[in-house]
């Protein structure tokens, strides 16, 4: 029993790792940036998503205790319904982000303060990386669906894929053809929503009963 708790748990650990990793290579990045407003805007939109995207992240934990029960219960069809729920739901809530973009980017930064340049910045961010809350949000069912039915190597998997062009892109983006902000909310939107697609398909290769990795 201690084995597979230890099994379940270190690729969870190095999963939830990956996350502050790739801050910490944003701060970097926009660090080397000529202006010094770049590093106060990649942090502010940081903050602004962390807000929005961590104020729904009872849709991963949610996922990961129906999931687990069914799975538990080798319950196919509750399984499936309840995948199906957490996707639907997640691209619903994803969507009305993205359609009250203006006024919530707006309402953010302003809560946030900073300087002019700062917010300008911010903003750029903001307005690019917004488009990805659809995928967000479902990367957090299909990391919950993956916890619930004890495929923690799996998550880690995903996160780690994701985040590894993430930080490789920016580098080209920021570093190379020099994008600045936007190249660093454009290569998290991608990473987003190519981590959705990679999940999805998991989840789809999967959705059949066997022991667990």
């Amino acid at each position: 029993m201690f084995r597979r708790v230890v099994l379940l748990a270190f690729p969870l650990i190095l999963s939830n790792l990956t996350q502050p990793l790739l801050s910490s290579v944003d701060t970097v990045l926009s660090g080397h940036l000529p202006s010094a407003a770049a590093l106060g805007g990649v942090a502010m939109g940081w903050l602004f998503f962390n807000a929005i995207f961590w104020s729904v992240g009872f849709m991963r934990m949610g996922t990961t205790g129906l999931v687990a029960q069914a799975h538990g219960a080798r319950d196919e069809d509750g399984l499936t319904v309840h995948v199906a729920r957490g996707l639907v739901s997640a691209l619903a809530l994803g969507s009305a982000i993205v359609l009250l973009r203006v006024s919530l980017v707006a309402f953010g930064l302003h809560l946030l303060g900073g300087s002019a340049h700062a917010k300008a910045q911010a903003e750029i961010y903001c307005r690019i990386r917004i488009w990805s809350a659809p995928a967000a949000l479902a990367n957090y069912v299909v990391l919950g669906t993956l916890l619930g039915r004890q495929r923690a190597c799996s998550a880690l998997l995903l996160q780690a894929s994701t985040q590894a062009m993430n930080i490789a892109v920016a580098l080209f983006l920021v570093l190379v053809i020099h994008w600045g902000v936007a190249g660093i909310a454009t290569v998290t939107l991608a990473a987003e929503w190519c981590g959705c697609l990679l999940g999805v398909v998991i989840l789809a290769r999967g959705m059949h009963w066997h022991n667990p990795p």
